[in-house]
């Protein structure tokens, strides 16, 4: 059954589709699903189109950058280098017009050697997708339009679109036994409200001055604990029965509505500044957001404080850091049990960046476009209306990003997700220069342990079995490639229109730059691994096909299934 849609207009019925299906399509092929030529549009006016196996066709930018054999796609493919129409040529004879991610996803699993009961799961994804993004885009139209003095906040809230290449990239599914959540609550979401429960200590694992770091908030709210041998928590009242499910007596204090704002990620919340709570709330959610659930499991609580510390002590001064300061957790040994009651407490950086005059704004903010304009915030807020001026702008950027984070992943091993997402801009107020980033979310973080040790860092407070610390050097070194130069600066310089315009160039020139001056073998080899012909590339699809998630928490496993494509940060 097809999406549906009552609210909006056809042209916004089909731009919404059309986001979630260009990323099915692209990662089809990005994952080696079916194989696809380029070749002229045998139907339209369009230039040319991508051949999905002789019976799918879309149209492709004539400025986009993919690696061939002859005609054939062999390298990655941008979902925003597609274009309708999207066509379906029958057995029998005849094309369609079918812009329905779900039927596109029904295709491709068809076409698949082996069958998996997950088809079905995934198609079902992908319309919830499509049927999440047809909400941002109506919810788009009320945003204002943001400059560099707008709140942290606001910025938050201008992520439209999602993930750049995901097809899961607006997918939200409440998992079981929360109740299931409509695309007109996205809202809701986003303003949730927030219940304090009171759960025994015993039930609990507190790192760090939890308790009295959170007690302003409740001495505000009038939310008082009946008894020492309890400990209140924040959660989402939305997650109430899952973690009645888990936990037992617990205790429902007070639910208090409009008390909070939610982040991109929309499981970290800010406390309204007129409560006077300045740290951010990280919570358990038991919401599958893109690929997997957002609920925190007990390595990500406890390893944050411990992994705040080293960060601070090892990154450099300028690298500001969101630190994790203080966590609370279930106690259960069954860490899938545990993870549905969990919140750390991070901290908050506006007023350090007030001191300093200086905006604060998400890095994924930046290639975000205001409602009805199609530039970039970028574009605007920097005065980017050259090539030239771009390419100098970019390379500014990227030579301090570079600088900020390739340093200590060459010399201790600090894999940071550097994600657009995870990564925040300093921007100068008055010269509108930038003068460093912020760095926060350290789930995704990977730590290489020879080096740590070598650095004299203490490891026997990071909780055992958990992802954080490895010995595997590489995989390190490929979780920053895929975070930082695969999606932080592939999609940001895309934005710019800087992929067919050396953009890539001044990615390389950069890393050698930010490397060149340490002089040791780790960031010799760092280039070199960097430099590789081929690189591994998430596999997105597979991932869902096959039934992983992104990380498993049974085991100290990060499930990942990843193709090697040609190297992107070698293109011209």
């Amino acid at each position: 059954m097809s999406p549906s849609f009552s609210t909006s207009s056809t042209a916004a019925r089909t731009r919404a589709l059309f986001e979630t299906t260009k990323r099915v399509l692209a990662q089809s092929i990005n994952d080696g699903l079916v194989d696809a030529t380029i070749e002229p549009f045998p139907t339209s006016s369009k230039p040319q189109c991508v051949i999905l196996r002789g019976k799918e066709d879309v149209g492709i930018l004539p400025y986009a950058r993919v690696e061939l054999n002859g005609v054939r796609v062999t390298g990655f493919l941008r979902p925003d280098d597609l274009q309708l129409p999207v066509q379906i040529e029958h057995a029998t004879g005849g094309l369609q017009d079918e812009v329905d991610p779900g039927t596109i996803c029904q295709i491709v699993c068809l076409w698949q050697t082996e069958r998996v009961k997950s088809e079905e799961s995934l198609v079902r994804e992908v319309r919830n997708s499509a049927e999440n993004q047809d909400k941002w885009l109506e919810m788009e139209k009320g945003l204002p339009r943001l400059s560099l003095r707008s709140p942290l906040i606001d910025w938050e809230r201008s992520c439209i679109l999602g993930h750049p290449t995901h097809p899961l990239h607006r997918t939200l599914l409440a998992q079981p036994p929360l109740k299931p959540i409509d695309a007109a609550e996205l809202p809701t979401l986003l303003d949730p409200e927030v219940s304090f429960i009171s759960v025994p200590r015993t039930s609990l694992h507190v790192t760090g001055p939890f308790e009295q770091l959170i007690k302003p908030l409740f001495d505000k709210l009038d939310v008082f604990e009946p008894s020492s041998e309890r400990i209140i928590v924040p959660c989402f009242s939305r997650q109430l029965p899952s973690i009645r499910a888990h936990f037992s007596d617990v205790i429902h204090i007070k639910s208090v509505e409009h008390c909070a704002q939610a982040h991109i990620s929309m499981r970290t919340v800010s406390i309204r500044p007129e409560l006077g709570f300045t740290p951010h709330l990280k919570l358990s959610l038991n919401c599958q957001i893109t690929s997997g659930p957002r609920t925190i499991t007990p390595w990500t609580a406890l390893a944050g404080p411990v992994v705040t510390q080293f960060l601070k002590k090892l990154l450099p001064p300028d690298l500001w850091v969101y630190g994790e300061i203080a966590s609370i957790t279930g106690s259960q040994t069954d860490f899938d049990r545990a993870r549905h009651l969990t919140c750390i407490i991070r901290e908050n950086l506006e007023n350090k960046a007030e001191q300093e005059n200086v905006a604060l704004i998400p890095a994924t903010g930046l290639y975000q476009k205001p409602f009805g304009d199609d530039r970039t915030y970028a574009e605007i807020l920097f005065e980017l209306d050259t090539l030239d001026r771009k390419r100098d702008w970019f390379r500014h950027y990227t030579a301090n990003l570079l600088r900020a984070l390739l340093p200590p992943l060459a010399s201790h091993g600090i894999g940071l997700e550097s994600h657009s997402q995870n990564i925040v801009v300093r921007v100068h107020l008055k010269t509108k220069e930038i003068v460093g980033f912020a760095v926060r979310d350290f789930g995704g973080v990977r730590l290489h342990r020879p080096s740590l040790q070598r650095a004299g860092c203490d490891l026997s407070s990071v909780p055992p079995g958990g992802p954080t610390i490895t010995d595997d050097l590489h995989s390190v070194w490929c979780k920053v490639h895929h975070s930082l130069l695969q999606v932080h600066l592939g999609h940001l310089l895309y934005m710019l229109g800087l992929e067919p315009n050396g953009g890539w160039p001044v990615v390389r020139d950069e890393i050698e730059r930010a490397l060149k001056p340490i002089e040791n073998e780790g960031a010799r080899k760092l280039y070199a691994y960097f430099m590789k012909r081929t690189m591994q590339f998430k596999c997105f699809m597979i991932m869902r096909l096959k039934g992983f998630i992104v990380m498993s928490t049974i085991a100290n496993t990060s499930k990942y299934y990843e193709r090697e494509l040609p190297n992107i940060v070698l293109r011209d």
